[in-house]
């Protein structure tokens, strides 16, 4: 008969017992066990048995050890209860040091003191594989109690379950065909070279499988790679470490990379490895205006792509300088001033520019604008504000001049600034600057005469006549006097002659009268 022993201690075992009639009646009672939530006890005693117990040696030490100490608690235990009988009740303890009851099983004798776990359960009929059976289950009582218990004492605590967010986020800067791209990898901060393949499994934003593997420059994604560090296992446009935003007014700077709202207080931060694209080709962060609308992909705080839902075109502005004092209105915005090509950034499609200006009457015109096209608008066409200039001079006759040019008053002139000349013989020229920036300006000229002298001689044949001009004392003849360009009556009288008179006219530097006394 096979024999089987438990190791006391690490040298010494046990007593050797038979077990053919325990296993006898283990028999007879698995054939009443049920299969209870660990499985089928017939099934795992099968197993159990498979077990090597002959050779204590073949058994890891570890195991070994922990059965001794659960042994040794056993003796201590089965010491303080008293030997088993065989009818399973516990006597009371014997009276006497070392009396015990003897027991026989049909022909076979119980040799030696019942140890440990194992002949305690031998004494209620079951052999080791039950008991052990038995120590796995109390093992797992134990431990779900201990939960439960646990529990109760901290109802309110739970501990949430964090799904790790799987993959590194990845910019794809650069498709150079036949599945290989060059990315950008967020996490390492430095460029790489993936490849994509008919096994990289793809999730699209909403979460669903994609069954046709591709990847678009611009991409934000999600990426697990192989070993390598370059194939792609996985690509997840779902990820929680991405963010997507839509935005428009945004303003660039380009020396600390930031878009900018400051009416709406919305600022962004982008990198130097940032991609900007506009209908599937790349621009410059410079090209893009107030008026796009953008869809921003984020990680983190930190913009990496901007792709343009709608782009901009401009309107260039020609001949400004016809227009004096000139302002652009483009829609409902603040009002600039013009200057000599200047262009206006404007979302596509139809706009309202208003022009104003000191020279001409405001206009309106609408505009059509095409994404990422020119469209000229020419101020030469503008229709000009008309005004009157009306001259009130001093003299009649006059010649006008405005600008050079002979005009008459009144004037009829677009607004703006004129010279105006007036000329008339015998009087000094007259000019003014004027503006005409009303319907009606009137000028009030004062012509001054223009005054020439000439040199009179008067003599006479006696000394001593006086010299009498337009009724006024000159002096004693012969004299001469300067008198401006003109007539003039002369006398000249002296006691004892007659009183000698002359008209005489002045259109030169010289003029002489000689006077013959009588």
């Amino acid at each position: 008969m096979k024999k089987y022993h438990f190791q006391e201690n690490e040298k010494d075992f046990g007593s050797t017992v038979r077990l053919d009639a325990i296993n006898d009646k283990v028999k007879e009672i698995k054939k009443k066990e049920e299969t209870d939530e660990l499985g089928d006890a017939n099934e795992f005693l099968n197993v159990f048995e498979s077990e090597k117990f002959d050779d204590p040696a073949e058994t890891d030490e570890n195991t070994e050890d922990a059965l001794v100490d659960t042994l040794e608690d056993a003796d201590a235990l089965e010491e303080a209860l008293g030997e088993t009988r065989r009818d399973g009740v516990f006597p009371a303890p014997a009276e006497e040091e070392g009396e015990e009851d003897d027991w026989e099983d049909d022909d076979e004798e119980y040799e030696g003191e019942g140890r440990g776990i194992f002949a305690l359960g031998e004494s209620f009929g079951l052999n080791k594989k039950t008991v052990a059976l038995v120590i796995v289950l109390a093992v797992l009582a134990c431990g779900i109690g201990f939960s439960l218990v646990r529990c109760s004492f901290h109802p309110s605590k739970t501990i949430p379950l964090v799904e790790e967010e799987a993959g590194t986020p990845l910019l794809i800067q650069t498709d150079r065909g036949d599945g290989e791209y060059l990315a950008y990898d967020i996490a390492e901060a430095e460029r790489k070279t993936v490849f994509l393949t008919e096994k990289t499994k793809m999730t699209d934003a909403s979460g669903r499988k994609i069954s046709k593997a591709s990847l678009a420059e611009g991409d934000l994604l999600a990426a697990e790679l192989d070993e390598d560090g370059k194939t792609l296992i996985s690509v997840d446009y779902s990820s929680n470490a991405i963010r997507t935003e839509e935005a428009t007014g945004l303003t660039v700077n380009r020396k600390k990379r930031t878009l900018t709202n400051k009416a709406e207080n919305l600022s962004y931060s982008y990198e130097k490895e940032s991609v900007f694209f506009y209908d599937g080709e790349e621009i410059d962060a410079a090209d893009l205006a107030p008026c796009d609308e953008l869809l921003l992909k984020l990680v983190g705080d930190t913009v990496w792509s901007v792709e343009v839902q709608a782009y901009h075109g401009y309107i260039v502005v020609e001949n400004t300088d016809a227009v004096k004092n000139g302002k652009i209105q483009l829609d409902e915005a603040e009002a600039v001033p013009l200057t000599e090509g200047m262009q206006l950034a404007a979302a596509e499609g139809h706009h309202t520019v208003t022009v104003t200006g000191s020279n001409i009457e405001t206009r309106k015109d609408a505009v059509v604008v095409e994404a990422g096209e020119e469209t000229v608008y020419d101020l030469s066409k503008a229709q000009e504000k008309m005004g009157v200039i009306i001259i009130n001079a001093n003299v009649k006759d006059y010649k006008l001049y405005i600008n050079g040019a002979v005009a008459e008053s009144p004037a009829v002139l677009p607004m703006g600034e004129y010279d105006l000349v007036i000329l008339k013989n015998g009087y000094t020229e007259w000019s003014q600057h004027v503006t005409l920036d009303k319907d009606t300006l009137n000028v009030t000229a004062e012509l001054q005469k223009d005054v020439q002298y000439g040199t009179l001689t008067v003599t006479a044949d006696v000394d001593g006549a006086w010299v009498y001009i337009n009724g006024e004392e000159y002096g004693v003849a012969p004299m001469q006097v300067n008198l401006p360009y003109g007539s003039y009556n002369v006398m000249l009288e002296k006691s004892g002659y007659q009183s000698y008179k002359q008209s005489i006219q002045i259109s030169s530097q010289t003029a002489a009268i000689h006077a013959t006394m009588e």
